[in-house]
């Protein structure tokens, strides 16, 4: 399964997925989601839905990743209609906690943000370091410096290899 996070608008982190390895309107939306994409890409993941024969997990990825893409646009009631749909389909996958907890952040819902990110760390896969990430800058945003930095030094204990989960740490040291 191919999986990417990134940090989107605001240093929140967008995680997507997508199993599809060949050339595909699916693959297209997936590297829109992780990329930046445009709004026009919105078009390359409804296609995916609409037209490709695609297995429950891509499916649920395919509507995620449309989820941030409709949510980079401002259209952040849409997006998060994609990612309830992505959510009844896959409910085990990590990263639609973490893409819609971001959009429930530009939606302003904090307390259901931070619940997203509470179910993607109950989960502890291969995403925990990006959701213990979110919640450090959530908390940060809420105030909460001293919960902020614990969650960020997680991160950065679970993904040496990142450079923003460390460079955080030092932001919140200072």
């Amino acid at each position: 399964m191919l999986a990417g996070a990134l940090l989107g608008a605001g240093g929140f982190a967008f995680a997507s997925e997508t199993v599809l390895l060949n050339t595909s309107p699916a693959l297209e939306c997936y590297r829109a989601a992780a990329d930046g994409g445009t709004p026009f890409d919105i078009d390359a993941c409804t296609l995916a839905i609409e037209r490709q024969m695609l297995t429950p997990e891509d499916l649920a990825a395919t509507y995620s990743n449309r989820g941030i893409l409709l949510a980079r646009s401002g259209d952040v009631a849409a997006a998060l209609k994609d990612h309830d749909l992505a959510l009844r389909i896959a409910p085990e996958m990590t990263s639609i906690y973490i893409n819609r907890s971001n959009a429930l952040v530009a939606a302003k819902r904090f307390r259901a943000a931070m619940e997203d990110l509470e179910r993607a760390i109950a989960k502890a896969d291969a995403l925990l370091p990006v959701a213990y990430y979110n919640r450090a800058l959530m908390f940060n945003t809420l105030g909460d410096r001293q919960a902020a930095r614990a969650d960020a030094e997680r991160a950065a204990e679970l993904a040496p290899e990142t450079a923003a989960y460390r460079q955080f740490v030092q932001t919140l040291s200072e």
